[in-house]
């Protein structure tokens, strides 16, 4: 705390001449401070703030869906085909096969049956393995990234399904 504030001194000292006549970056887009973000819940579910600053979702004592928001970026909102193609990227050997996917009304999700064990053309590649849901919804200007975490079961990846698609602004006091 005290360098910041005697680097800040040092820096309110310097001569106006000295300052380099550089224009400010641009402000990053910020979110709506004066809407809250809701989430519809699945019963027994509950809502807290995760790491970056993200929102995380799922039955007591553990996160199943992971909502990330990029204020100002609606239109980057990827489609479903477009969401299996970076999943698929992501993949470190394993299979994703897509179990299904849905594009409409500014929401787009795409689920699969992760499967890291067999290896792509094995008798049960894609039989086993656990569910996972990657969803983009565009609210305004802003874009709302999800994601299930592992260990998912079907019926929470279906939860988060509709938590991701129902996400909505409240307008606040």
């Amino acid at each position: 705390m005290a360098v910041a504030l005697a680097l800040a001194g040092a820096c309110q000292c310097r001569r106006q001449e000295d300052a380099p006549s550089r224009p400010p970056p641009p402000a990053p887009p910020e979110a709506h401070p004066s809407r809250g973000v809701k989430v519809p819940l699945a019963d027994g579910w509950s809502a807290g703030l995760g790491a970056e600053q993200s929102l995380t979702v799922g039955p007591a004592g553990r996160a199943v869906l992971r909502i990330d928001l990029r204020p100002g970026a609606a239109a980057s909102k990827p489609d479903s085909t477009q969401l299996a193609r970076l999943f698929a990227a992501g993949l470190d050997g394993g299979v994703a096969p897509v179990i299904a996917k849905k594009d409409q009304d500014g929401y787009s999700w795409v689920s699969f049956r992760l499967a890291l064990g067999p290896p792509p053309g094995a008798r049960d590649a894609g039989a086993a393995g656990e569910p996972a849901l990657l969803g983009a919804k565009v609210l305004d200007d802003d874009l709302f990234l999800c994601a299930t975490l592992p260990g998912a079961s079907e019926a929470e990846v279906a939860s988060a399904a509709k938590a991701c698609e129902g996400i909505s602004y409240s307008v606040g006091p």
